[in-house]
């Protein structure tokens, strides 16, 4: 492989452009912090979707970026048909020194196809392959010179499919904080609002926020819920909305669908809840601690890497209702609480969750994999 004498060539492929959907903001953080008189950079989406608003952010940026099918959509012969012919229009946009993947498919394509044509090969795994295919993994595991694991839980779940601890490197997520204004201050408000941020699906358990806050609303009838998230599974979602009918919680619990402003959201509210019963990392805690929102999430691996229980946050048992109702009163009956959580929070996220940080330990992975080649 040739490496360029001035600049290391990078070419980072995504899913899509969408602002309102990961990893966005993972891309964005590295096309603002990626040193450029030490790295080229060059963005390549599997989807036209958001090129119109993600475009012009792009430009402003200086970031060259196009859109081709670095894997195929599908296992069809056509789709990869189409995938390959795509190739070449990825190699005349090069060449590229480092190909890192921000995808989210086990699919082993993309590393095959970025191996062959002699490109070092870098992916970010965000999550423990919930509806992957674990033999998939394996070969695009082997098939790639570094992994970036985005928390421990994610780093233990490589080591468990087999994938050797040389591969592998532990960089956390990060988030820009000049994107985030931080306040602890709440208007005086006629009503306490709990939130509750993720796709509308059983892994996330918002049925447990409902039966939480059901508990609390004859102790505090100013107590409102507001859940945000696409809704990816319509039967749960019907559940969920006749779990709010049958606890008569119909004026109190909104569901706010997909949305672009959850920092506003998250200014406005005075708690945040994660139900899930797993999570690889909790990007939303970092975004409520960003924010100067409490936290209060279940404790499995990715929030207990990020939450200190009672320092920072606080962690319930996976489906605990009781204990999320307590969490809860605990944070709006308790000022001084909720303030000592969201400074702990912000002041967490300063120091080891920035972009800043992120993209740092992103561009060392880069130089190290280069001069190893």
């Amino acid at each position: 492989m040739t490496v360029s004498s001035s600049r290391i060539r990078v070419l980072l492929t995504v899913p899509h452009l969408n602002s309102t959907a990961s990893p966005y903001r993972e891309m964005i953080a590295i096309a603002k912090y990626l040193p450029q008189d030490e790295f080229s950079l060059t963005i390549c989406s599997l989807r036209k979707n958001g090129i119109s608003e993600t475009g012009p952010v792009l430009d402003t940026m200086n970031i060259p970026y196009f859109v081709a099918r670095f894997r195929p959509r599908g296992y069809t012969l056509k789709q990869i048909r189409q995938s390959l012919a795509d190739q070449a229009l990825i190699n005349q946009s090069g060449p590229f020194d480092i190909q890192h993947s921000l995808d989210f498919t086990s699919s082993p394509f993309e590393a095959l196809l970025a191996r062959f044509h002699r490109r070092v090969f870098v992916y970010s795994q965000r999550n423990l392959n919930p509806n992957g295919h674990q033999q998939a993994l394996r070969i695009k595991a082997t098939a790639t010179h570094r992994i970036i694991a985005v928390s421990k839980a994610v780093e233990a779940f490589l080591h468990s499919q087999g994938v050797r601890s040389s591969k592998i490197q532990h960089v956390p997520l990060g988030i820009d904080l000049s994107t985030m204004t931080y306040g602890t201050e709440k208007a005086d408000k006629p009503t306490r609002r709990v939130l509750s941020v993720g796709h509308i699906v059983s892994l996330k358990r918002q049925e447990v926020a409902i039966r939480a806050v059901a508990l609390l609303a004859n102790t505090m009838p100013n107590i409102r819920l507001d859940i945000a998230g696409a809704v990816t599974d319509q039967r749960y979602y019907e559940e969920l909305q006749s779990l709010v009918r049958e606890t008569g919680l119909s004026e109190r619990v909104r569901f706010l669908g997909l949305r672009d402003d959850v920092p506003d959201l998250m200014r406005q509210a005075d708690v945040l809840v994660l139900c899930s019963e797993s999570e690889a990392f909790g990007w939303v805690i970092l975004e409520a601690m960003s924010v100067g929102l409490p936290a209060v999430a279940s404790a499995v691996d990715g929030p207990k890497t990020i939450i200190d229980d009672g320092c920072n946050g606080l962690l319930v048992p996976v489906g605990d209702v009781e204990g999320y109702a307590q969490a809860i009163s605990s944070v709006l009956t308790n000022s001084a609480l909720a303030a000592e959580l969201a400074t702990n929070g912000r002041r967490l996220v300063e120091e080891r969750y920035s972009a800043e940080r992120m993209v740092q330990q992103i561009a060392d992975l880069y130089r190290d994999v280069v001069q190893q080649r």
